[in-house]
């Protein structure tokens, strides 16, 4: 492998994304390379006095990446990746490899670091705006929902529900909260500090990285006092481990190939991620404790303020906080209905594809979720 060639590459796979600073990646004593990302990008052997952030781990291994026999979450999970100085930066990494990967050429534009864009309509807006407004987010018992009735039901309308009785299978939903930390082990994961809600989908948010035993056993139910804007750790979006994942179990209703691998959520009470949406159906899986959440239906896009991290679509937020509404400056989100559930330890709340949804921990809390790619059409 010609190293200089792959992470020119994966630098080009940076200005794509908005990426800017100085990476570095150290492979050995005597093998390290970093860049310069901007609107020129100046690569170098050796290391750099002040990089913004560093890489290392083992060449052979980021071979293996580039070649799609190595997954670098799981690689930074076992300690096997370690990165130092801005983690969010670090975050970008596995969109720059998808990005070099593909062979993408070099951006005729390179673009703005956290740059925001209109969001464009989906098909699920459009299904969404010919749907009856719902009185109430249902509960149905597991045992009750059959496949047959969830894809008929639920899954043509995009129609949320919460799925009740649903982990009682789920090894790692049987344990206490001391024996499923012990599972935890040495494995790392990546916490987002300070003042992360304002922040939402930035690289530039407060992001460091730790054990997820630690961050567990530093956890309880009140809050810690903090600055103003900050809210508790939040050790969030993380992908579950090799060694957890025979601890949990994919929903019934799509073939499990059909499921990105699974995302783990920590952190005490108080820990907020405000009001987006996702482009995949969503199975969010409450583990323990109780997470509250904020639902509104897809064809209220444009009522909310909703931004894309894309031009051409992509993480979608929201410039309207339904905590704190600004009516004057988003009258048309006065027609919103909004949805306020909880969602209990051993219940799933299936969110579909476009939904808008907010999550705040209502108590020390430990969720997975499964987002599903199943790229169905939607039919009515």
């Amino acid at each position: 492998m010609e190293i200089h060639a792959v992470l020119s590459r994966l630098f080009t796979g940076a200005q794509a994304v908005g990426a800017q600073g100085v990476f570095q990646f150290i492979f050995s004593a005597d093998s390290a390379i970093w860049a310069e990302v901007g609107n020129e990008l100046a690569l170098e052997s050796g290391t750099h006095p002040a990089a913004d952030v560093t890489i290392e781990l083992d060449e052979a291994d980021f071979a293996a990446i580039l070649e799609g026999g190595q997954d670098v979450e799981e690689l930074f999970a076992n300690g096997r990746l370690k990165i130092t100085g801005q983690v969010g930066l670090a975050t970008l990494l596995p969109q720059m490899i998808g990005i070099a990967m593909r062979g993408a050429e070099p951006p005729s534009q390179t673009r703005t670091k956290d740059e925001r864009f209109p969001a464009p309509e989906r098909e699920a807006d459009r299904v969404s705006r010919d749907q009856p407004i719902l009185e109430a987010v249902e509960r149905c018992p597991r045992e009750q929902l059959s496949i047959v009735r969830f894809r008929e039901e639920y899954l043509p309308v995009g129609k949320p529900l919460i799925i009740t009785g649903a982990l009682n299978d789920w090894p790692l939903f049987n344990m206490s909260r001391e024996e499923s930390a012990a599972c935890f082990g040495e494995l790392q994961g990546i916490t987002r500090h300070g003042d992360y809600v304002s922040k939402t989908f930035s690289a530039e948010r407060d992001f460091r990285s730790g054990s997820m035993a630690d961050f567990i056993s530093s956890m309880d139910d009140e809050a810690p006092e903090s600055s103003v804007g900050a809210r508790p750790a939040y050790m969030g979006n993380n992908a579950v481990p090799a060694q957890l994942m025979e601890l949990i179990r994919f929903p019934d209703y799509f073939e499990e190939s059909l499921y990105i691998k699974p995302r783990i959520w920590i952190g005490p009470k108080g820990t907020l991620t405000p009001l987006h949406r996702d482009d995949s159906d969503n199975f969010f899986a409450q583990v323990w404790g109780r997470k509250s959440f904020i639902l509104a239906a897809p064809h209220h896009r444009e009522a909310l303020g909703t931004w894309s991290t894309s031009p051409d679509g992509g993480l979608e937020g929201c410039s309207f906080n339904p905590d704190a509404p600004d009516y004057e400056a988003f009258p048309a989100a006065r027609e919103v209905t909004f949805y306020r559930v909880v969602v209990e330890a051993g219940e799933i709340l299936f969110i579909p594809d476009g939904w808008f949804h907010q999550v705040e921990s209502v108590s020390t809390s430990l969720s997975v979720n499964f987002w599903a790619n199943c790229g169905r059409g939607w039919s009515v």
